[in-house]
């Protein structure tokens, strides 16, 4: 393979990183993107991806579940499964997050999971279907992505 230019190099770091932080095996990105294992290996520690992978997973959707399993606890008289001044800090520094940042948030949620689901069926595919699926991606994602940071500059 040729050697990519750093444009290229960091756009394929990206491609790869997002992938594994959706959950995708170092082998499958190799796949998906047609960069090597031990590459994507290094990538992988240079960029810290796993530590991204575990904030990733942290998403608003998470605090819901957290105060509602609060709730839920208080209602049916069982032990708190979370200090509750831990919860409400939490609630708290996310309510103190702009709506026009939540809407933001709650997007980029939306688009990262189309953008799950887009990977996966092409991950399911073969031949002209994955590569049209994955194409279909590539073509849409950095208009999701300039739409989202719009939402963050009209904060």
């Amino acid at each position: 393979m040729a050697r990519l230019t750093a444009a290229e190099a960091d756009y394929k770091k990206s491609q790869g990183k997002e992938l594994f932080v959706k959950g995708f095996t170092i082998a499958n990105i190799s796949e998906i993107i047609g960069i090597g294992v031990k590459t994507l290996g290094k990538w992988r520690e240079e960029g810290k991806w796993d530590e991204e992978k575990d904030l990733a997973s942290l998403k608003p959707s998470n605090i819901r579940k957290l105060t509602l399993k609060m709730a839920l606890a208080i209602e049916n008289g069982k032990p708190l499964p979370y200090k509750a001044d831990d919860v409400s800090k939490v609630v708290a520094a996310f309510d103190r997050i702009t709506d026009s940042k939540k809407i933001a948030v709650y997007t980029m949620e939306s688009i990262d999971g189309f953008s799950s689901y887009m990977l996966e069926k092409a991950g399911k595919s073969i031949g002209k279907k994955r590569e049209v699926l994955l194409e279909i991606l590539k073509e849409i994602r950095p208009h999701f992505d300039s739409y989202v940071t719009e939402l963050l500059q009209n904060d």
